[in-house]
C-alpha cells in the first residue's frame, strides 16, 4: 500500500511541474495551447514558436531560430502533434507542421543551405533558405532530415532515416537516402 501512495504523490508532483513549466515558457513568449505535455526544450526565442493545444513533445528538443528579430523567421507546431525525444528545428525562415502530425525521435529539420559557386571560399557562401511546411497528417519516421523548400503533403509517411529533400505529394509513403517514391497509401 505504501508503494502505491508514493507512486500516486510522484505523478502528482510531475504533474505540477509539468503545469509550471507551461507557465513558465509562457511567461516568457512561448505560445502554447491547452492540454499535451512539454518536455525539456532547448530554445533561446521562445517567442518566436508556437504550438497547438494536446500536442506532446518529448525531451531533449531543441528550436534554433538563426534570425530572431525578422517578424517572419517562426516555428508553427500544429494541434494534436507528437514530437519525439531529440528532434531539432533549425529555422532560418518557417517551419510549419500540421495538425495530427507524428514526428519519431532524432528527426532533424533545417531550412537553410549554402550557395556552392566557384571562386569564393566556401565559408564565405551566401545561404540558401526554403520553408519547410508539413502538412496534416504525417508520419515521420525516426532518424530523417527534412531539407530546406520541402513540402510533405497530407497523410504521407517518411520511412525511418530518410533524407526529404524534395517535396512529397499527398498520401505517398516515401523511404531511403534520398528519400524516394514507394507507393501510394491505400
Amino acid at each position: 500500500m505504501k508503494k502505491n501512495y508514493k507512486s500516486l504523490l510522484r505523478i502528482k508532483m510531475m504533474d505540477y511541474y509539468y503545469k509550471f513549466k507551461k507557465t513558465y515558457y509562457r511567461f516568457i513568449g512561448l505560445k502554447i495551447g491547452t492540454g499535451g505535455h512539454l518536455g525539456k526544450i532547448f530554445c533561446e526565442w521562445p517567442d518566436r514558436i508556437r504550438i497547438g493545444n494536446d500536442t506532446v513533445i518529448e525531451d531533449n528538443i531543441v528550436f534554433k531560430i538563426t534570425k530572431p528579430f525578422i517578424s517572419d523567421n517562426y516555428i508553427s507546431i500544429g494541434s494534436s502533434v507528437f514530437i519525439g525525444h531529440g528532434c531539432q528545428f533549425n529555422c532560418n525562415t518557417q517551419i510549419i507542421i500540421g495538425d495530427n502530425c507524428l514526428i519519431a525521435s532524432g528527426t532533424i529539420f533545417v531550412d537553410t543551405g549554402h550557395e556552392i559557386a566557384m571562386g569564393s571560399d566556401i565559408n564565405k557562401q551566401p545561404l540558401t533558405l526554403g520553408e519547410i511546411t508539413i502538412e496534416e497528417g504525417v508520419w515521420i519516421g525516426t532518424g530523417c532530415r527534412i531539407l530546406k523548400g520541402v513540402t510533405i503533403g497530407k497523410g504521407s509517411v517518411i520511412g525511418a532515416g530518410s533524407v526529404v529533400n524534395k517535396s512529397i505529394p499527398e498520401y505517398q509513403i516515401w523511404a531511403g537516402t534520398p528519400a524516394r517514391f514507394i507507393r501510394n497509401r491505400e
